[in-house]
Formats: C-alpha cells, sequence, structure tokens
C-alpha cells in the first residue's frame, strides 16, 4: 500500500482501519467464548493429578491443590488480558470509524 495514498485519502483509510478494527473485534470475542470441552492439557493434568493420588495416597493433595489455584489464577489472568484488550481494540476501532466520518471544518475568515 503507497503511502502517498493514505495521506491522500486519510477519512477513507480511517474508515477502513475503523471497520478492521472492529471485524477482528467480533471475531477475537466470539473465538475466545469458554467452550465446555476439556483441552488436552487440563485431561492431562487431571490423568496426573489421580495417578498421583493413587501413589501418594491422600498427602499430595496440598501439591495438588496449589498448582489448581496458579493454574486457575493464569486463566484468570489471561481472560482479564482478553478482555482489556478487545475493550481497546473496540474503542479505538469506533475512534477510527467516527473520524473517518467527520467533516472537515473551513476556517472562518474574519474581515
Amino acid at each position: 500500500m503507497n503511502l502517498e495514498w493514505v495521506k491522500k485519502n486519510k477519512k477513507l483509510s480511517s474508515k477502513i482501519l475503523g471497520v478492521n478494527f472492529l471485524l477482528m473485534t467480533l471475531v477475537l470475542m466470539f473465538w475466545s467464548q469458554p467452550t465446555e470441552v476439556m483441552s488436552e492439557n487440563e485431561k492431562a493434568m487431571a490423568n496426573v493429578a489421580r495417578l498421583e493420588a493413587q501413589v501418594s495416597g491422600s498427602s499430595s493433595k496440598a501439591k495438588a491443590s496449589s498448582s489448581e489455584s496458579i493454574m486457575k489464577e493464569y486463566k484468570e489472568t489471561q481472560k482479564t488480558q482478553l478482555r482489556v484488550f478487545l475493550v481497546l481494540m473496540f474503542i479505538s476501532g469506533v475512534g477510527f470509524l467516527g473520524y473517518g466520518f467527520l467533516k472537515k471544518e473551513s476556517p472562518l475568515e474574519e474581515d
């Protein structure tokens, strides 16, 4: 894309950028919706926890609970970061789209 075209058509390029941001936000929002299916890592962690519980009895519950709490905290942090990113992307998309529809003000001539 030629930079001269962008400078020449600021409003149109701003509209295009705003629409792209909004579309990417919608796609990411629906893509990141939680699923009911467990991931392969979660299945593997559950299997390892079961095997450890069988081998060592109930003494490894403290280890399992600490790793579970770390994993839950990690997932919550990821969800929060994704929400913040999507909100910022949505706001910037609306801003670019709004700027594309602003009319150019003509300077007032004083006599």
